[in-house]
């Protein structure tokens, strides 16, 4: 790299533009670079350069590199550097009029899936919302699967046997999920996934691990946006005690968006709140330290979850304390009524 000397009045700007680009500013990460280009109006325009967010996103979720995935940020208003403004922070959800149509004809998720930081998967797909074609994706329940239902995913990964709740565990710690959606309509993109888990157990009625991505949506009504992980041994699973390890496979990768019931939402709702989401603000702060932060916000959801059911659960009973108190003294009256005449 060239030498600068400072003590002569030389400054940061007398280097040559490609050796900035090349050798400084391809070495730094999102948030970084953003910081860099506010310094200087001669920094803001090198750090304009398309290639640079380019490698920068294709390196962060390499899904993008799908046709699809790169026809639509093409139109981004500013491409590249548009697309990883919107999808690297959070989206601070807020609600759009309900009774506003879909937000657009058609969405892309884009997923990359990692395993202590190797990428284990990795797929695009366009789902349809608009009212005609999409009219029964509108009106069924919202899921977005990724994997055919007899398709699944080899991996790396083996469950040595043993002591299961620890590898769940590990599993939990080990995985990390983005999945953007992506509006070509509204030139908009969103990670709606934590990144992080914040819950993985297992499905005692297949067997299999389900790891969870969560992004908790409050305000005018809770729900829940979540994006499944199961895995599931090569072999069948046994009970846990007689487990004697096999390398793990994914079998599903999907997207629902639940109530603060747990119930799944239709289409329509679900799509209202992916609206929300895409159209939301961007958090300042560093993505990475809000995906830890999202499993915070997913225990205060559980609880709310709680709670919510222990008032439901108390006023059923005062509903059936008052039904069964009206009956008895409709029983006692007609009874009276009776033994008068």
């Amino acid at each position: 790299m060239a030498h600068v000397d400072y003590s002569n009045g030389d400054s940061f700007s007398t280097l040559h533009p490609d050796i900035i680009q090349t050798q400084i500013l391809t070495r730094l990460d999102g948030p970084t670079l953003s910081s860099t280009a506010s310094t200087s109006s001669y920094l803001q325009t090198l750090c304009r350069e398309q290639k640079l967010w380019q490698e920068l996103s294709a390196a962060t979720w390499p899904s993008i590199n799908d046709p699809r995935v790169v026809k639509a940020i093409s139109s981004f208003p500013s491409g590249y550097r548009s697309f990883f403004a919107d999808s690297y922070p959070f989206s601070e959800h807020t609600w759009p009029s309900e009774k506003d149509d879909p937000p657009t004809t058609g969405l892309i998720s884009a997923v990359d899936l990692y395993y202590r930081g190797e990428l284990i998967y990795s797929k695009v797909q366009e789902m349809e919302t608009e009212s005609g074609k999409g009219s029964w994706f509108l009106s069924a329940p919202f899921r977005v699967d990724m994997l055919d239902p007899k398709e699944s995913v080899s991996t790396r990964i083996r469950y040595p046997g043993g002591d299961y709740e620890a590898w769940v565990r590990d599993m939990e710690a080990s995985m990390k999920l983005n999945w953007i959606v992506i509006d070509p309509v509204k030139k908009r993109a969103v990670n709606i996934s934590s990144r992080d888990a914040v819950s993985a157990k297992r499905n005692w009625l297949t067997g299999d691990l389900e790891i969870r991505f969560s992004t908790v949506v409050t305000g005018k009504r809770a729900a829940e946006v979540a994006a499944v992980v199961s895995c599931g041994s090569a072999e069948t699973w046994k009970e846990v005690d007689e487990e004697v390890g096999g390398e793990v496979h994914v079998r599903e990768v999907r997207l629902g968006v639940e109530d603060i019931e747990g119930k799944c939402l239709k289409g329509r709702e679900s799509v209202v709140i992916l609206q929300g989401l895409l159209e939301g603000k961007r958090s300042r702060k560093d993505g990475c330290g809000e995906g830890r932060r999202g499993k915070g916000r997913y225990e205060e959801y559980v609880e709310m979850k709680t709670e919510w059911r222990k008032k439901k659960d108390g006023r059923e009973k005062f509903q059936d304390t008052i039904c069964m108190i009206f009956g008895f003294s409709l029983f006692v009256l007609l009874w009276s009524f009776i033994l008068l005449r």
